[in-house]
């Protein structure tokens, strides 16, 4: 019994195991093999998410070099890393690329510590820029947070010297540090042949390495040094980060080597967060020719990269079945003229992808250099055997349900209605399954393209879902942004939605928001340099001239109502002649949403919580699923679609209610609903226990845990 609990333990450390029929086996990123050495790792660098460059310690504790939108989902969804463990975050410039997900590492934390996983602050270290950010989204989107100002702390970088035993020299360049990290020398190793030649005595050898030498009986005295290997350079490692002709130039006058000695320091790696063209710079190529010898890493979207496995294996087999947008290939097109620039300067360059690794130490199994074990290959992303298995069990389904009597069969309801895809579907923060809060509705009929919504990632969903060109298309033809409110779950997407947007079409993004997130936009707007067409849903609602005038503009009439949640949120009805779309953002029960809501084609509710939780949804002003169905029910709806559930529903939703009704429909990332397919998403709902069956029992146990007797 005793083998056999010790081999569960060995499989359960090497494989990550998804215990549904179609679920698989796959290898862990940081198995036993790639645990406990001290390594460069890159997280993210994919066209959907910026690289982050992650240094972990032998404790897997570390800091995040860039932290880019997405950077939190991507350290979640990967195996053996974990949000706790990083203690600093450090940034090479002010970009929103590169400071976007601290605020989202900053609630995981807070959640962590109330958990009593750790209780140590996330320290940010950035210039006067970074710590005006994250001091303004405290104030103006966490300040009803208990306690969000606890769980990160700012220090400025002319402070930084050192990260614990990693000392840190910063090189500034017109307006990006570059940072040269000083690792501490290897442990001195005792040398076992030297232990024995000597011929001392077990009783003495603590006393050797605790005084430094002993005396033996015959008079002579042995130093701890004569028993001791000979020590390693300590290995050193740089940072660069130019994306000017005017920093490229400066590169070339700044004495990176400066403190690095031949004898006691090794240089092992340079990291270049540079961009593109500027890598193709004659005073770049310069610049890289003093470090011929040592090996380079391209911090870049590298278009190969796979990312999201747990996401990307639940999207195969509901799409495989279900009428959900099947997710982009990567292409090795895009990817060659990124590896043609590495070619050119030489084989010592590599192109970094997600979970590429270079370890620092040599270990018994680990040596020194680059480590690729962790990288997710293409084939592993095909889930041919999860795929025919999903539709071998919804076929089985189909048959059953065609014994169904006549009289209980759907009635089929008459819609009309844009099409709606959920590019995330959770709340708070993302997890491996889900994304936060973002709707995007289309009607080509009307021309007609808006987000609801944009919470952290939501272009990379979109990225993900029809690749860059695409999704890039897709946000330069919108209409509009509405914001519910200013959480930042529903909100930190928008910047880069905006940025897009003015990218392409040289004017401001029109952003429907509450009052409260004024503050916030015009500052982000001001810092980052993206123009920003700010609308208050406030003006709108009291306003009935500037209603008009945003129906001329884009063709639909908007009504509004406070929302019964965080102050100064709201929900929205959204109507042409031919179709009404009613979204309820985050709020409880409303009577009020219910009266402009009135006959609405398709209702898109918030469902935090299982009707158990009837209390906690109360407390936290959410709905159940219950209510959400209920509203639909008042309203006269044709269809429900929930969403926005609790971390706790990831890969399956709390469908256990009683009652849910023929026209409900549970939402998941990436599902697109159209007037012609809604009726099958209906239907889906009873499938989902057979899919995931061991999540379903999971939920079922949860309900029993909160039902009160």
């Amino acid at each position: 019994m005793k083998k056999l609990l010790f081999f569960s333990r060995v499989l359960r450390r090497y494989y990550h195991y998804n215990s549904s029929p179609t679920g698989s086996l796959r290898p862990n990123p940081q198995s036993a093999a790639a645990m406990a050495v001290n390594a460069v790792q890159v997280v993210g660098g994919t066209p959907a998410i910026p690289p982050s460059l992650l240094y972990t310690d032998s404790n897997n504790k570390g800091f995040l070099i860039n932290v880019g939108e997405g950077i939190q989902r991507m350290i979640l969804e990967s195996p053996g890393l974990r949000i706790a463990n990083i203690t600093d975050v450090l940034t090479t410039r002010f970009a929103w690329n590169t400071v976007a997900s601290i605020p989202g590492i900053g609630l995981f934390r807070r959640d962590q510590v109330v958990m009593n996983a750790s209780s140590n602050p996330l320290v940010v270290w950035g210039n006067d820029h970074v710590n005006g950010f994250m001091r303004s989204t405290q104030l103006d989107c966490f300040h009803d947070e208990v306690g969000m100002d606890r769980h990160i702390a700012l220090k400025n970088i002319k402070d930084l010297e050192k990260l614990g035993d990693i000392t840190v020299r910063t090189v500034n360049l017109v307006k990006s540090n570059c940072y040269v990290f000083f690792l501490p020398p290897k442990a001195e190793s005792v040398n076992q042949k030297k232990l024995k030649e000597l011929n001392i005595p077990k009783k003495l050898l603590s006393s050797l390495f605790k005084t430094g030498s002993v005396k033996l009986d015959g008079g002579s005295v042995v130093n701890k040094s004569d028993v001791l290997n000979p020590s390693d350079p300590a290995p050193v490692f740089i940072v660069i980060d130019a994306q000017s002709e005017e920093e490229c130039e400066k590169l070339l006058e700044c004495d990176f080597m400066a403190d690095i000695s031949d004898k006691d320091h090794d240089l092992m790696l340079v990291v270049h967060f540079t961009d593109e063209e500027f890598l193709r710079t004659d005073s770049y190529k310069e610049f890289m020719k003093k470090f011929e010898t040592v090996e380079h890493l391209i911090m870049c979207r590298n278009p190969v990269s796979r990312i999201l496995y747990d996401c990307t294996q639940k999207n195969a087999i509901l799409s495989s079945i279900l009428p959900t947008e099947k997710l982009s290939e990567p292409s090795l097109e895009d990817a060659a003229p990124l590896r043609n620039i590495a070619q050119g300067f030489g084989d010592h360059v590599s192109l970094s992808e997600h979970l590429l690794k270079y370890i620092m130490y040599p270990g018994r199994k680990t040596p020194v250099g680059w480590n690729k074990d962790n990288l997710l290959s293409g084939n592993s992303f095909k889930f041919q055997s999860e795929k025919e298995t999903a539709k071998k069990t919804y076929d089985t389904f189909l048959l059953d349900k065609n014994a169904v009597t006549p009289t209980q069969k759907r009635i089929k309801r008459s819609v009309t209605c844009p099409d709606i895809t959920f590019l995330g579907t959770t709340s708070t923060y993302s997890s491996t399954y889900r994304n936060v809060s973002g709707v995007l509705l289309q009607s080509s009929k009307d021309n007609f393209r808006a987000l609801l919504d944009a919470g952290e990632m939501t272009v990379g969903q979109l990225v993900r879902l029809h690749g860059v060109k695409k999704a890039e298309q897709l946000i330069a033809n919108l209409n509009f942004l509405y914001i519910s409110h200013i959480h930042f779950d529903h909100i930190a997407g928008s910047i880069s939605v905006a940025e897009i947007y003015h990218k392409i079409n040289k004017k401001p993004l029109t952003i429907l928001c509450p009052i409260r997130t004024l503050p916030w936009y015009k500052y982000v707007s001001s810092v980052f340099n993206i123009p920003l067409d700010l609308v208050a849903l406030g003006q709108i609602s009291q306003d009935k001239e500037l209603a008009l005038s945003l129906k001329k503009t884009h063709g639909v009439s908007i009504e509004l109502c406070l929302a019964k949640h965080t102050r100064d949120s709201w929900c929205v009805a959204i109507s042409t002649d031919f179709w009404k779309v009613s979204y309820s953002g985050d709020t409880m029960p409303n009577p009020q949403f219910v009266g402009i809501g009135k006959d609405s084609d398709v209702l898109i509710h918030e469902a935090t919580h299982q009707s158990s939780l009837a209390e906690d949804a109360e407390r936290k002003k959410h709905s159940t699923v219950k209510q959400a169905i209920q509203v639909g029910k008042d309203m006269n709806a044709r269809y429900t679609v929930l969403t926005h559930f609790s971390l706790r529903y990831q890969k399956i939703p709390p469908i256990i209610d009683e009652d849910i009704g023929d026209n409900v429909v549970f939402a998941h990332d990436f599902m697109k609903i159209t007037q012609d397919n809604i009726d099958t998403w209906c239907q889906s709902t009873a499938v989902l226990p057979l899919l995931f069956p061991e999540h379903y029992k999971d939920l079922i146990k949860q309900n029993y845990k909160h039902i009160k007797v």
